[in-house]
């Protein structure tokens, strides 16, 4: 399927996110994209990458587990780590869009299942609000449309030849 080549193409993003199946097809996505992905199954293992090299936009569920964004992503914004972010998850009621939304970070909310094109419009409008926001520079911080990165997703997942143009993909099962 062709996902539309948006203008932050090439931005560098952070995807945590505990189920290794959707964190997989979520990535493949957005690198077809033209988005440079790394992810985390944990927000304990973002934290090791947001240290190393901060994203210019993080995508995180809400519900990892043992560890949840309503206690997880006020620590890392107040420890200064927390970039832009957008709150990807199937469960996101008014009180926890309220609670999370108040961080200065978050960018925005997308809801779980969506459509791959409405996944990568999502985050180009993301980058778009984080620009606006001076948390992300124009051009500085992110690369040039068209610009490619390989986080180690090079091809479609198992069973798909990429090319499909059905639509949608279902994420969200017992998240």
């Amino acid at each position: 399927m062709a996902v539309p080549n948006p203008a932050g193409a090439g931005a560098d993003l952070l995807l945590v996110d505990n189920d290794a199946t959707i964190a997989e097809l979520v990535a493949w996505v957005l690198q077809r994209a033209g988005y440079r992905v790394r992810t985390a199954q944990s927000f304990a293992a973002a934290r090791g990458l947001l240290l190393a090299a901060r994203p210019d936009l993080v995508l995180s569920d809400v519900d990892l587990g043992a560890e949840s964004a309503l206690v997880e992503l006020p620590q890392l914004a107040a420890a200064g780590l927390l970039p832009a972010t957008l709150v990807v998850s199937g469960y996101l009621d008014e009180d926890k869009r309220a609670l999370l939304g108040a961080l200065p970070m978050v960018v925005g909310f997308l809801d779980k299942p969506f459509d791959p094109r409405e996944l990568a419009a999502r985050v180009e409008l993301a980058l778009a609000e984080a620009c606006a926001r001076g948390l992300v520079g124009p051009g500085g911080a992110l690369p040039a449309a068209g610009a490619t990165g390989n986080a180690g997703w090079e091809s479609p997942p198992s069973g798909e030849d990429g090319d499909s143009d059905d639509g949608w993909i279902e994420i969200g099962g017992g998240l």
